[in-house]
């Protein structure tokens, strides 16, 4: 429908600015995306930065997820191998479109083959998820070959 969530609030409540009263609901789904990178060590990742192919076959950052628990760490660990030559992400990510903070962090960059689902609301800027992705589970039983490509 395109609704981002709902604000709950008191029936006698106002806004108030500055004040965290009422409760933002964000409308979430799941969906795969390719693992083309993780924020620390390939050993113990501690967060993901997602890929889609575009139609013209290349792999665009669409998102980050929050932090990894250290056994969703531990677990997608043995799956990543590095990235060859040639991977066109950049060496540092800019944590600013999920953080609100502009601070380049180094970014690990992996073969991109392996697939996760993830927890996704609908706000989006440009072809990037607004907020953070919540890390649902590795999904062995699919290929990148089998996530969406990414819709311009």
């Amino acid at each position: 429908m395109g609704i981002e969530g709902l604000v709950a609030k008191g029936a006698g409540t106002r806004y108030v600015g500055g004040r965290r009263d009422w409760q933002k609901i964000r409308h979430r789904h799941s969906r795969e995306i390719i693992v083309g990178g993780v924020l620390g060590p390939i050993t113990r990742p501690d967060a993901v930065i997602a890929g889609q192919y575009d139609a013209g076959g290349n792999l665009i950052i669409v998102g980050r997820t929050g932090t990894l628990s250290p056994s969703q760490s531990a677990q997608l660990a043995t799956l990543l191998s590095p990235a060859q030559a040639g991977h066109s992400w950049p060496d540092e990510i800019s944590a600013y479109p999920w953080s609100g903070r502009d601070a380049a962090r180094p970014l690990t960059k992996v073969e991109p083959n392996v697939v996760v689902e993830v927890a996704v609301d609908t706000a989006t800027q440009g072809r990037q998820s607004r907020h953070l992705m919540r890390y649902l589970r590795i999904r062995p039983d699919l290929t990148p070959a089998d996530v969406d490509q990414l819709q311009l």
